[in-house]
């Protein structure tokens, strides 16, 4: 098939690297969850382990979105929390619509860092 149909063993092959890789993307993306309740953040990680962090709401100090070009052309983000010291306690990537965070945390009277 190969020496006869290059061209169409080079889609086939372009074709099944492109599904296998959606497939992983999927599969690492779907175990994580960001739930936001009146009082906490929680996010979970993991299919088969799972991964906690829960932050209370009003001990969140500062909320960090970083955004690529491309991020921005599809609003999505990458979105780091942080309630004490240097390091984010959540930290997600590629989160569609990173703005609501903000904008959540800023309605419940946080203190926040302006947004620039």
């Amino acid at each position: 098939m190969v020496r006869a149909h290059p061209f169409l063993f080079l889609l086939l092959l372009i074709s099944v690297v492109g599904i296998l890789a959606i497939g992983v993307w999927w599969v690492l993306h779907k175990g994580e969850r960001l739930a936001l309740s009146e009082r906490e953040v929680l996010l979970e990680r993991g299919l088969l382990a799972k991964q906690r962090t829960e932050i209370a709401l009003s001990s969140i100090r500062s909320v960090r979105i970083t955004q690529t070009l491309g991020q921005r052309l599809f609003d999505v983000g990458n979105v780091e929390l942080f309630s004490a010291g240097d390091v984010a306690e959540i930290a997600v990537r590629n989160m569609p619509r990173p703005g609501r965070i903000r904008a959540i945390a800023a309605a419940r009277n946080l203190d926040l860092l302006p947004q620039r």
